[in-house]
């Protein structure tokens, strides 16, 4: 919803003050998908608010349901579409947040960077993806949020930290800081930034090669941003903020699967006490790389093990409706 738009109507209806509040905390709350369904204000005020203003940002367009997961195509006031993701864990809802339309990084491995860029989603844009999930889940309601959808979040940098502000918001939707994850493909001056905000929120990184030429390869970003600067950020990250940084690495067969790479991931991650290590499947994109085979998966995380390496295998979600991690690519 545009807030500031709302603000503007209800003061050209001479509505008292607290009446902007009390819509907000309405709407947040995902009790309802429209003005009309707001019976604590008037049916006047309900008429000229649905007459005048969009409830959400965002149309679903179709939504797609699979096991623990759902998919929602949204489209925008201009006719962009993205996507968000619905994760049902047993023991919390997570939603997987798109922070721009397509992506201008162009990773070998990623459905959305094969758009291209269109543009940034707005505050209100990114935050009515949860809103949407929320009205389609009450009384249920999101309990964790991921930014890890379409687009790189530290390029959308004031949008993304506003809406962020207000999913944390108590007069938000109240969701706490340390349930908020945030993924980069490093960008290095954002990390940095983002050691300043001195949050509890979550940072991945996603790093999928320690070896700079390899890298480079199948992340463009590291042209601009070489693997030495990124790892110094995340160095000064972990000493200011004291917390453990995630590094995302999914076995591509043939480019970051062999004993070398095994080395080279082991010494970057052994660098650092709160360095992290997420295995993460990689999921089969058109013109996409190839996941590596059972047995070199197997071998690369007997290695990590015989290192004592800080880590884990991540499980995926959502392959069957093209929704699992680099696969949001928004089509009909």
């Amino acid at each position: 919803m545009d807030f500031a738009k709302l603000k503007q109507l209800l003061q050209d209806k001479k509505e008292p003050s607290f009446r902007f509040k009390q819509i907000s905390k309405s709407y947040y709350s995902g009790r309802f998908d429209s003005f009309e369904n707001m019976t604590d204000i008037s049916k006047d005020l309900r008429k000229f608010l649905s007459a005048n203003l969009n409830y959400l940002s965002l149309k679903p367009i179709k939504t797609s349901v699979g096991e623990q997961t759902e998919k929602v195509l949204l489209e925008t006031h201009d006719g962009q579409k993205i996507e968000s993701v619905l994760m049902n864990y047993d023991e919390w809802i997570t939603v997987c947040v798109s922070s721009q339309v397509g992506c201008p990084l162009a990773c070998k491995f990623c459905a959305t960077g094969k758009m291209g860029f269109k543009r940034n989603l707005t505050t209100d844009e990114i935050v009515d993806q949860i809103i949407f999930w929320n009205q389609k889940l009450f009384p249920k309601y999101v309990g964790r949020i991921v930014l890890m959808g379409m687009g790189e979040p530290f390029l959308n940098w004031d949008n993304v930290i506003s809406a962020i502000n207000i999913i944390n918001s108590k007069e938000g939707l109240d969701i706490g800081v340390r349930k908020i994850s945030i993924s980069t493909a490093g960008v290095v001056d954002r990390i940095d930034d983002f050691a300043n905000l001195n949050t509890q929120i979550n940072l991945a990184v996603s790093l999928h090669s320690a070896d700079q030429k390899k890298r480079e390869s199948i992340m463009p970003i590291a042209r601009q941003y070489s693997l030495e600067d990124l790892k110094k950020s995340c160095d000064l990250y972990a000493k200011k903020t004291k917390r453990q940084i995630f590094f995302e690495y999914a076995l591509m067969s043939g480019v970051n699967d062999s004993l070398e790479d095994l080395s080279k991931i082991i010494k970057f991650i052994q660098s650092n006490h709160l360095f992290y290590l997420n295995i993460i499947p990689l999921n089969k994109v058109d013109g996409g790389m190839t996941p590596s085979n059972t047995n070199t998966f197997n071998q690369f995380i007997y290695g990590l093990e015989k290192a004592r390496i800080n880590f884990s295998i991540r499980k995926s979600f959502g392959q069957s409706l093209d929704a699992a991690c680099g696969q949001l690519v928004a089509k009909n």
